[in-house]
């Protein structure tokens, strides 16, 4: 009796411990369809790719983006808005499964991150006060206070250590000394500091070209008198990133390379980026 019952509880031990074996042995892919959800990181002040709307929601191009993306897979979506170091060092422990965000696979955060295709690409833009007439040129922001979200590929232009994978990328004649370079958590604080007057607290931003205008367009809330300086600086491509320290990746990587070569073969990007953007920003396959 007593032998009957060890072996049933080691028979029931064994089930236990193979369907735990078996649950830890499925994909990402898996996990995301057996929830239902899939969790974006994404930034919550960082229109028109992610904003609050007068309603309280999130609205934006990468927004759109995340909520087709979701759609297409037939899960729901649920947003998260971390601050952008956490997105990119990333192990984010499962908090959220990728980050659409408008990032730049760098060859820095392919060490931590894995990226599907671009979705579109965003040109790099000066902006100066509107009311200074002394700055002709890029050129002649040099020994002049820039601003610059931190931890972005902007910031890593200015300081010419940037590199995209299958990008070329050309510097500046000049680079800005510690001292002028001042960087912000977020593009919005840079572009309101800019704001309270020409060389007041800075002589000029560096950010996204859509950032600007999207920011001269609506007034940022109380005025924003800026406008954009020369041209973009360089072209960036763009991609939904996923955690690498996440197990089983692979075939969810694969799986939203689906997704997103069918958004461009249907016109849905283009027709996102028009809306949002009023111009054409996602490159050929």
């Amino acid at each position: 009796m007593k032998r009957n019952v060890f072996l049933g509880l080691l028979m029931a031990g064994l089930l236990i411990f193979s369907v735990q074996t078996a649950m830890a042995a499925g994909t990402v892919l898996d996990e995301i369809m057996t929830a239902g959800v899939i969790k974006v990181s994404t930034d919550a002040n960082y229109a028109p790719q992610s904003f609050l709307n007068e309603k309280g929601e999130l609205e934006g191009f990468d927004i759109s983006v995340a909520t087709e993306i979701a759609k297409r897979l037939g899960v729901k979506v649920q947003f998260i808005t971390p601050d952008w170091d956490l997105i990119t060092a990333g192990k984010w422990g499962k908090r959220w499964d990728i980050s659409v965000g408008s990032m730049t696979p760098t060859k820095e955060r392919k060490n931590a991150l894995l990226f599907t295709i671009p979705y579109y690409s965003s040109p790099a833009q000066f902006a100066i006060h509107k009311d200074n007439t002394t700055i002709k040129t890029i050129d002649d922001l040099k020994d002049k206070k820039i601003g610059v979200a931190s931890e972005t590929t902007n910031e890593r232009f200015l300081q010419q250590d940037l590199v995209i994978q299958d990008t070329k990328i050309s510097y500046l004649t000049w680079k800005p000394s510690h001292s002028n370079l001042k960087t912000y958590p977020t593009d919005a604080n840079q572009i309101e500091d800019l704001a309270l007057g020409d060389g007041a607290r800075l002589d000029a931003v560096f950010t996204s070209r859509q950032t600007l205008a999207q920011s001269i367009k609506s007034g940022c809330g109380t005025g924003c008198p800026l406008k954009m300086l020369g041209d973009p600086t360089y072209y960036e491509p763009l991609s939904v990133a996923l955690d690498k320290s996440r197990k089983n990746s692979e075939s969810f990587l694969t799986k939203l390379n689906e997704v997103i070569d069918s958004m461009y073969k249907d016109g849905t990007l283009v027709k996102l980026s028009m809306k949002f953007y009023g111009t054409d920003l996602i490159p050929k396959l």
